[in-house]
């Protein structure tokens, strides 16, 4: 009994039931959520780069597991887009003109053109410290791959060295999260608790639209698209393994950093459901930051109803801008929580929408931050275990059972 109360489950029914009794006492227990997050993320940056070291530079065929990974990311984030873009075109009908005074702007400016020189400007690190200090898991995975590539042209001495080091200090990061995960139920529900507590549910539903657009979406993407591709590529079935996987989507969903849920994902994937650790240190730092299908499908219906809000009629065309617009965008979100400001901030200025579009972002995003961050984690781990099925030195059958 008291097993079944110290769970993930029933620290987020816990969290949840606080939050709505006794709000004001959110201050007292949201610093054990503030420490558990702060641990988690003392184990992103060092864990990625030895990780991908360890699973590169010891012979992976980077180009199958490469392919692979970058072809269903590209495929899923369209498919997210898309999904958001047309359910987004047909509720924003729903919400009249000027229903915010958000200002106004002509129906040409949605075909603006688009350039990529700031998101490819964002890949190429130039400071090996400012990227550790900035938290910037992009950069390290990009130095990580290309120290992995040429410690392939070592001689086998040095080589293997590094490698063993590589895979020791990664054993112990492993064991540092095991140790961490022990206090997942305690520090998630304290988040949730504090997250919930100051929620602004009434600015919130004056879009009633808006988050039902949002909602179907994303059952939509995560509950038909993302489940049949795991079923089609992996012939594992969906719901053993979201229960194998089920602490990193809480934490995701807790915490509402993609960035944060890594180490947790790389966990349950290889303990619980079976998947290579040479799959997952390749494919979940790349998912991190690169494979946002929930921030995709979000800003694109988003996009959608700001257009509607402003009185601008989203043709065809502009729809599909948006949708590449949205791809690409949500690759450079920032996998923290409120990562997209900064992001959507430049969406908005391609798109020719005033600055003050920004402040419906931040109503809606407190809310929505946190589920859609779960489906980006969703989507990186159902890659991940098609990836390890098709591409993988060794596929691993799925796991027999769930562990509690």
């Amino acid at each position: 009994m008291l097993k079944a109360l110290y769970s993930t489950p029933a620290a987020l029914l816990l969290g949840v039931a606080l939050a709505l009794i006794w709000p004001a006492g959110a201050v007292y227990v949201g610093w054990l959520g503030d420490v558990f997050l702060s641990l988690l993320k003392v184990l992103i940056l060092p864990l990625i780069l030895v990780s991908i070291y360890a699973a590169l530079a010891g012979g992976a065929d980077l180009r199958r597991l490469g392919g692979y990974t970058l072809g269903f990311y590209l495929l899923t984030s369209a498919a997210a887009a898309t999904a958001g873009t047309l359910i987004g075109v047909l509720a924003s009908r729903a919400v009249e003109p000027g229903l915010l005074d958000l200002g106004q702007v002509p129906a040409e400016a949605l075909s603006d053109g688009f350039s990529l020189d700031r998101l490819i400007a964002s890949f190429v690190p130039s400071n090996l410290f400012a990227s550790l200090a900035d938290g910037n898991i992009l950069h390290i995975v990009v130095i990580a791959i290309f120290a992995a590539l040429a410690a392939r042209g070592l001689a086998q001495a040095p080589r293997q060295r590094l490698t063993d080091a590589a895979e020791a200090v990664n054993a112990l990061l492993m064991r540092m999260l095991a140790l961490l995960l022990r206090l997942a139920p305690v520090g998630i529900g304290a988040l949730v608790y504090a997250s919930l507590a100051g929620m602004d549910w009434a600015a919130v539903f004056q879009l009633r639209p808006f988050v039902w657009a949002v909602l179907a979406a994303a059952v939509l993407h995560g509950g038909i698209v993302l489940p049949l591709l795991l079923l089609a590529g992996s012939g594992r079935r969906p719901w053993t393994f979201a229960a194998q996987v089920r602490l990193a989507l809480a934490t995701a969903l807790a915490t509402a950093s993609s960035s944060a849920t890594y180490p947790v994902s790389k966990e349950v994937l290889e303990d619980r459901a079976g998947v290579s650790p040479r799959t997952t240190s390749f494919t979940l730092p790349l998912g991190a930051t690169l494979n946002m299908d929930g921030s995709a499908l979000y800003q694109a219906v988003l996009l959608i109803f700001m257009a509607q809000l402003a009185g601008v009629d989203v043709t065809l065309l502009q729809a599909l801008f948006i949708v590449l617009l949205t791809m690409a965008s949500s690759a450079g979100t920032a996998g923290i929580p409120g990562g997209g400001i900064a992001m959507m901030a430049f969406m908005l200025d391609l798109l020719g929408l005033p600055p003050t579009y920004l402040a419906l972002y931040l109503v809606v995003d407190r809310f929505f931050d946190y589920p859609i961050t779960a489906l980006n984690v969703w989507g990186d781990l159902v890659i991940a275990a098609v990836v390890d099925r098709r591409a993988a030195d060794a596929p691993t059958a799925p796991a027999a059972s769930t562990p509690a």
